[in-house]
C-alpha cells in the first residue's frame, strides 16, 4: 500500500498561463503602452515643437489639450462599444485610428494640421488602452487574474517614465517627428500579432441600442471636467476653469439621473452598487493621483534641490519607478492567493510613512540616500496599485469588464489630472512645495490602506 505523504494543506500548484494568453497579454499591454508613452513623451517636446512649428504658446497648448479633449470623448464610449460591438473590432478600430493619427502628426507642416491629427490620434488612444485591458480581463482565467492584470499594469506603467525620457531625447536632437512616426511599425507589429491572437467571441450585447441622450451628457461632461481641472494646473485664472467645471459637472450629474433611469446606459453606474467595486475604484483613484503628482513633481524637485538639468532629472523618477516595476509583479502574484486585502493595507501603510519621511528629509538628504529612499517607496506603492488594479476585475464578471473599464480609466484620469493640478498649485504659491506635496500624498496612501478593509481576502479554493 502507497501511503501519501503530502499535507493536506499544502498549496495547490500554481496555474500556469497557456501560451494564448500571453501572447494576447503582451499584444495588449504594448497597444496600451505605445498610446501612454506617446501621450508623456509629446508633453515633453511642447517647447521644441513650438519653435520648429512657429507656434504662439495659446496655440501650442492645444497639442496636448486636443488630444487630452479627444480621448477624453472617446473613453465614456468604450464599454457601449465593446458590449455592441466586440472587444476585436473595437480595438482594432482604435489601433488603426491611432496609427493613422500618429502618422499624419509625423508630418504636420503647421501647428493647426498638428492639433487636427492629434485629436484624431486622441480618439483612437481613448480606445486603444481601456479596451485592451477590458480584452484580457474578459478572457483571463479568474484564478490567474491578478497575474494577467498585473502584468498588464507593469507594461503600461513603464510608459510613464520612459515616455519623457524618450520625447526629451528625440525633441532635444530635432527629431521631434519620430515621437509619432515610431508608432507606425509598432502599430504594424502589434495590428499583425492582435489578429492572430484576439478571441473571434460575439458581441455580449449584439444589436445594443445607442444610448444616444447619455452619449451627449457623459463624454462632454467628462471633457469639461478633465480641462477645467488641467487649466487650474496650468495656472489658469480662477473665473474661466471654475464655469468649464460647472457646466461640465452639471452634465455629469444629469446623466447620472439618467443612466439610474435607463435599463442599457452607456456606463452602467449601478455597477457602484458593489461595495468592493467601489472602494477599488476609490483606491485606484489614489492610485493615479499618487502617480501624477510624483511624476510631474521629483523632476522638478530634482532640477530645484540638485541643479539637475536633462535626462539627469529623471533620475528620481527612475528610483521611484525601479521599485515600482519590482513590487507589481511580485505583489499581482502573490494577490492571487491571499487576496488584494492585506497587502493594499500593508502597501497603503508603509508608503505612508515612507513618504512621510520623504517629507521632512527632501531639503537636507544628499541625492543617492534620497533616492534609496523613493526606491522603497516605490517598493511600497506597488503593494497598493497592482493588487487594487487586479481586484477591479475580481470583482467584476467578465461580461461587466468593458463598463468596468471605462468606469476605471474615468477615475483614474480625472485624480491624476487632479494630481498634477494640486503640484501646480503648490509651486505657484509656496517657495518649498514639496514638504506640503509628500505630506498630502502621505495621507492619500493612508486613505488607501485603511479603504482596503473593503477589498477581496484570500480567494476561496475550487471545489
Amino acid at each position: 500500500m502507497t501511503v501519501n505523504t503530502r499535507p493536506t494543506d499544502e498549496a495547490p500548484p500554481e496555474p500556469r498561463l497557456d501560451r494564448a494568453t500571453l501572447v494576447l497579454v503582451a499584444t495588449m499591454a504594448v497597444a496600451a503602452f505605445i498610446a501612454v508613452l506617446d501621450g508623456t513623451a509629446v508633453a515633453v517636446a511642447l517647447r521644441d515643437l513650438q519653435h520648429s512649428l512657429d507656434a504662439g504658446v495659446s496655440s501650442i497648448v492645444w497639442v496636448t489639450t486636443g488630444y487630452l479633449m479627444a480621448a477624453g470623448l472617446a473613453l465614456p464610449l468604450v464599454g457601449w462599444a465593446t458590449d455592441r460591438f466586440g472587444g476585436r473590432r473595437v480595438f482594432l478600430t482604435g489601433l488603426g485610428v491611432f496609427v493613422t493619427g500618429s502618422a499624419l502628426s509625423g508630418l504636420a507642416w503647421s501647428v493647426e494640421s498638428l492639433v487636427a491629427f492629434r485629436v484624431l490620434q486622441g480618439f483612437g488612444g481613448g480606445l486603444l488602452e481601456p479596451v485592451s485591458l477590458a480584452v484580457v480581463a474578459g478572457a483571463a482565467p479568474r484564478a490567474v487574474v491578478g497575474r494577467v492584470m498585473g502584468l498588464m499594469s507593469l507594461i503600461i506603467n513603464i510608459a510613464p517614465v520612459l515616455g519623457p525620457l524618450v520625447g526629451g531625447v528625440l525633441a532635444g536632437h530635432g527629431l521631434w517627428r519620430w515621437i509619432f512616426l515610431a508608432n507606425l511599425p509598432l502599430g504594424v507589429v502589434v495590428a499583425s500579432l492582435a489578429v492572430r491572437s484576439l478571441p473571434r467571441t460575439p458581441p455580449a450585447r449584439a444589436g445594443l441600442r445607442a444610448d444616444a441622450r447619455g452619449m451627449l451628457l457623459l463624454s462632454p461632461g467628462f471633457v469639461l471636467v478633465l480641462v477645467a481641472v488641467n487649466r487650474w494646473g496650468d495656472g489658469a485664472g480662477a473665473a474661466l476653469p471654475l464655469v468649464i467645471a460647472v457646466v461640465g459637472a452639471v452634465l455629469l450629474a444629469t446623466y447620472a439621473r439618467h443612466a439610474l433611469r435607463t435599463d442599457a446606459p452607456v456606463l452602467d453606474l449601478r455597477l457602484l452598487a458593489a461595495p468592493a467595486f467601489a472602494r477599488a475604484l476609490l483606491i485606484m483613484g489614489l492610485v493615479g493621483f499618487m502617480m501624477y503628482a510624483m511624476l510631474t513633481g521629483l523632476p522638478v524637485l530634482a532640477e530645484r534641490r540638485y541643479g539637475l538639468e536633462g535626462l539627469s532629472q529623471g533620475v528620481l523618477v527612475t528610483g521611484l519607478g525601479s521599485g515600482l516595476m519590482v513590487s507589481m509583479s511580485v505583489a499581482a502574484r502573490i494577490s492571487d492567493r491571499v487576496g488584494p486585502r492585506p497587502l493594499v493595507r500593508g502597501g497603503g501603510a508603509t508608503m505612508a510613512l515612507l513618504v512621510a519621511a520623504v517629507a521632512g528629509v527632501h531639503n537636507a538628504w544628499a541625492l543617492p540616500a534620497l533616492v534609496v529612499l523613493l526606491i522603497l517607496t516605490g517598493l511600497a506603492f506597488g503593494a497598493i496599485a497592482s493588487p487594487t488594479f487586479s481586484s477591479v476585475y475580481r470583482t467584476l464578471t467578465p461580461k461587466d469588464a468593458a463598463q468596468g473599464t471605462t468606469a476605471l480609466f474615468i477615475t483614474v484620469q480625472l485624480a491624476a489630472s487632479l494630481g498634477v493640478t494640486v503640484l501646480g498649485l503648490l509651486l505657484n504659491r509656496l517657495a518649498d512645495p514639496f514638504g506640503v506635496l509628500f505630506a498630502v500624498l502621505a495621507g492619500a496612501a493612508l486613505v488607501a490602506g485603511v479603504l482596503a478593509r473593503g477589498l477581496p481576502g484570500r480567494p476561496s479554493a475550487p471545489s
